[in-house]
């Protein structure tokens, strides 16, 4: 329940269940809870050992008995699961008893489902989500599972009359990128180097990135390294990132990989224009190349660079990809992708 997309999306999802009467338990293995949730909160992380085995120990043996007590009729797993032992052995201790559904959330599949003959048979006897038709499409035809649903993640609607709020921590015009600072994966090192080689800096258009992670460190050396202290804002977690959206030029996102990235929905939702790379899976389904955004030849940070500079200099294009960023967002709306949930659980 931390800061990533696919604890957001298990997050969201806790509440539309609790509005349509469903009983919530959420269990976190990990004590760092940040999004708003429906439920109870059963969290493993906390007084736990120092000790490894016994701290695994401690938590196999509470979630057996919390499981046990409550008899649950669908768990969701929304885990990474690239860990084989680990999880042959959480599915023979605990798992196996119960329905399951696991979600697969990420293009790099192998971080969701562990490699071997008996896991695929634990698949296959499991709903397996797929959030992307790519994901779907390979954990249907490559991996040969039978109960595969394609259900992308949904955006939240503002209510009627809602305003939000201009952060003032921003620069008058700006761009945003949001994500775990994880240059493996984020790219964010790329970004601003990227960032620096475009006319955006001479044009006084900041590059404001949302986030914590590893790499913070080495993304402030560079930032100083670069001069540009005053042009790349790194600004830390944000829990109203609706704001930075809402005020942001146009989101970029440099990504080396994706599943479902809802920070391209949340931008689109808000009105605001989308430069992304064109990553196998997620993306091209929430973007139409120069009508919402910019899709960009995946991995090509000449083109990347390209991109930047056109969305910041073509005013034309700009605005016709901002006038149209909220059309074609009703089939990620929540009402239809909880229609799709309630085909799982019915």
């Amino acid at each position: 329940m931390s800061t990533g997309g696919a604890e957001k999306a298990a997050a969201r999802l806790s509440v539309e269940l609790d509005k349509l009467g469903y009983s919530i338990s959420i269990i976190t293995f990990l004590d760092d809870v940040v999004y708003n949730y429906q439920g109870k909160l059963v969290n493993l992380g906390i007084k736990e050992s120092s000790i490894k085995p016994i701290r695994h120990f401690q938590k196999l043996s509470r979630l057996q008995q919390f499981l046990k007590q409550e008899q649950p009729s669908l768990i969701i797993d929304f885990r990474m699961r690239n860990h084989w032992f680990k999880e042959r052995m959480l599915y023979t201790a605990v798992f196996k008893k119960y329905a399951m559904c696991y979600v697969v959330s990420s293009s790099h599949i192998a971080w969701h489902l562990p490699k071997g003959s008996f896991f695929k048979k634990v698949y296959n006897n499991a709903h397996v989500v797929g959030v992307s038709k790519y994901i779907a499409s390979k954990l249907a035809k490559d991996y040969a599972l039978e109960k595969v649903h394609y259900i992308p993640n949904f955006y939240n609607e503002l209510e009627e009359g809602v305003q939000i709020a201009r952060p003032t921590d921003v620069p008058e015009n700006y761009i945003v990128a949001v994500g775990s600072l994880r240059n493996a994966i984020k790219q964010f090192d790329q970004l601003i180097a990227t960032y620096e080689r475009s006319r955006l800096p001479k044009h006084q258009i900041a590059l404001v990135i949302l986030g914590e992670g590893e790499d913070r460190e080495n993304l402030e050396s560079l930032i100083s390294a670069l001069n540009l202290t005053n042009k790349v804002l790194l600004l830390g977690y944000k829990s109203n990132v609706e704001a930075y959206l809402k005020y942001a030029n146009f989101l970029v996102l440099s990504s080396k990989l994706e599943g479902f990235p809802n920070v391209i929905l949340e931008s689109l939702s808000l009105g605001t224009p989308v430069v992304s790379f064109d990553c196998v899976s997620g993306p091209s389904e929430m973007i139409t190349d120069k009508e919402n955004g910019l899709l960009v030849a995946n991995q090509n940070f000449g083109a990347l660079r390209k991109a930047l500079d056109d969305f910041s200099t073509d005013k034309e294009l700009y605005n016709h990809c901002k006038t149209h960023a909220q059309q074609n967002l009703t089939k990620f709306s929540t009402d239809t992708i909880m229609r799709k949930w309630l085909e799982i659980l019915k």
